[in-house]
């Protein structure tokens, strides 16, 4: 007898998403959104600034696209959110995916899964910030020993590393930026070799990372929480703005 088959059963169980919005243009925007609930537009109105208002609607856009390419009986605008219990964004009646989305100045990404917890987050390379100070409330002591090895760029580098590490574990678990930074440290053998340490109270089972990025341009760290490993993820630089 034939296998029966069903739609989505060979459809990756994870998939992320980036986009550099600096090449976009009006007729993207326009695209993007028609795709938008009225909430999202009144909060894409809102923002004082073009490229951060652009962001915000590439931003849902391309996570709404993104959840249809693994439900391909959804249409991006039919999707719903709410809020879970913890303030993490979900899906609306949808258990089986999770979600997290992430915008900084010209790009925005975001993950989806079937599969656990996912978290996501991005900087740019051309951040302007304090590391000496900053890395005080946000290093754990290894991390700081890192950090004192490195000079300039490679230093603010590494920080930022750490920074969207620490931020997308905190999504995926739906802990809050008020968890104490300094006590989740992260080790860095290279982009897919990606060590944790952190406290009971904070630890996840099953945490795994990964870290794409466009060298000298940005870095978009992704954590899996649960039976799916963060480094089997493929994460795409999207040239497709058909939203």
């Amino acid at each position: 007898m034939p296998k029966t088959s069903y739609p989505g059963e060979n459809l990756p169980n994870a998939r992320v998403s980036i986009l550099e919005t600096d090449g976009c243009e009006a007729d993207d925007l326009d695209a993007a959104l028609q795709t938008l609930s009225q909430e999202e537009l009144q909060r894409f109105r809102a923002f004082h600034f073009d490229q951060d208002r652009k962001d915000y609607a590439f931003a849902h856009a391309l996570l709404r696209r993104t959840l249809s390419d693994l439900d391909l009986g959804t249409a991006p605008c039919d999707w719903q959110f709410a809020p879970l219990a913890s303030g993490k964004p979900a899906v609306a009646d949808r258990s089986d995916l999770d979600f997290s989305l992430t915008h900084t100045r010209g790009l925005v990404a975001c993950a989806v899964t079937r599969k656990g917890a996912v978290g996501i987050d991005a900087e740019t390379d051309q951040r302007a910030i304090e590391v000496d100070l900053l890395m005080r409330d946000v290093c754990s002591a290894g991390e700081r020993r890192d950090l004192a090895t490195r000079q300039g760029s490679d230093k603010t580098s590494r920080f930022l590393d750490f920074w969207t590490l620490k931020e997308a574990f905190l999504k995926a678990g739906g802990l809050g930026i008020t968890a104490d930074l300094t006590a989740v440290s992260f080790t860095l053998v290279g982009d897919r070799d990606i060590a944790l340490s952190a406290p009971p109270d904070l630890a996840r089972p099953n945490s795994s990372f990964q870290i794409c990025r466009r060298p000298g341009q940005w870095r978009v760290a992704l954590a899996v929480s649960g039976e799916l490993d963060a480094r089997d993820v493929e994460m795409t630089l999207s040239a497709n703005r058909c939203f």
